[in-house]
């Protein structure tokens, strides 16, 4: 879903969980950003209820828990010293692998038909995990920094305020510590961005600034001259911030369908998407027959290469 879905064809995340909870895709993208940053299945049952009223009770409460268990997962423990010894002199078949609470329950009834006393916190170590769900490890991940003695961005090493570390606060607040991760990994995305688009400007000459950024999206002033050099310069500003993070990350590979954005917007005025002409009860001409104002226009990374040729120097200019 993530490497390779689309949205054109339904396979997507956001449009796999649509389906899964019978809710639009617009409601589907609420029900996962909550899920990544921290939101828990309780949660998630009010949001489902809200967006499918004919949704009875019960039917919520299996569809949320059928949800959280494809995606998020369930909780896992690893097995301690005890624990191994215990399923070794019992050939219980452990991997290594962090374990579920029906799986470490099936063990100790095991032990108990053979005479071994053992109470689950005895066979287990170190907090919970997440086990069994598409994004589990990523999960995982972010709990592993936000628990850590100084909890850092995994990318540029922001740390989070020292009121919120583990020495001071345990195991509590770790909603909004996890969400610091996410947030502050965002806002890290956001710098190199903004370092890598300010140094292309001034390397090839195009003559824009940087307006503002609005959650996940970032908006320039550029000359209507330089405005598709501007698109093919913010394509490969997302290109180096992706390559970064992922090698940060410890991968060697870059997917293709993470590489470019979807599409880079020029517009003239802003709006949510250039096609809309913005017919509202206090204007209602629009934009087009009111002001004169045409659509702007949404180009993919293969139009853009198409009208620059893949340069970024002005025509007969040569890069500082």
């Amino acid at each position: 879903m993530t490497l390779q879905g689309k949205k054109s064809d339904g396979s997507d995340m956001h449009s796999r969980t649509a389906n899964t909870a019978g809710i639009s895709r617009d409601h589907a993208k609420v029900i996962n950003y909550g899920r990544i940053y921290g939101a828990g299945l309780r949660f998630i049952q009010r949001l489902l209820r809200q967006f499918n009223p004919k949704l009875s009770e019960e039917e919520t409460q299996q569809r949320a828990t059928q949800l959280f268990a494809t995606t998020k997962g369930q909780k896992g423990w690893y097995l301690n010293n005890m624990g191994q010894n215990l399923a070794l002199e019992l050939n219980y078949p452990s991997s290594g692998e962090a374990l579920d609470r029906k799986e470490i329950n099936k063990l100790l009834r095991q032990a108990r038909y053979n005479n071994i006393e053992a109470s689950f916190y005895d066979v287990v170590d170190g907090p919970a995990v997440w086990v069994g769900g598409s994004e589990s490890y990523m999960f995982n991940c972010l709990e592993a920094i936000a628990r850590s003695e100084e909890p850092r961005t995994p990318v540029l090493g922001a740390r989070v305020t020292r009121a919120l570390e583990a020495k001071y606060v345990d195991d509590q607040y770790m909603t909004s510590r996890v969400n610091w991760v996410v947030q502050s990994s965002a806002v890290d995305y956001l710098h190199i961005m903004l370092v890598s688009m300010k140094w292309l400007f001034q390397e090839y000459n195009i003559r824009g600034r940087f307006c503002i950024s609005i959650h996940d999206e970032v908006r320039y002033l550029v000359a209507t001259e330089d405005s598709h050099r501007a698109a093919l310069a913010l394509q490969i500003t997302n290109l180096l911030t992706r390559s970064l993070f992922a090698q940060k990350l410890g991968f060697k590979d870059l997917p293709q369908s993470v590489a470019f954005f979807s599409a880079v917007d020029i517009d003239y005025v802003l709006r949510k998407e250039p096609h809309l002409d913005c017919v509202t009860p206090s204007n209602p001409e629009g934009l087009n027959k009111g002001y004169g104002i045409p659509p702007g226009e949404a180009l993919d990374m293969q139009k853009i290469l198409e009208i620059t040729s893949g340069i970024l120097e002005k025509n007969g200019e040569v890069a500082r």
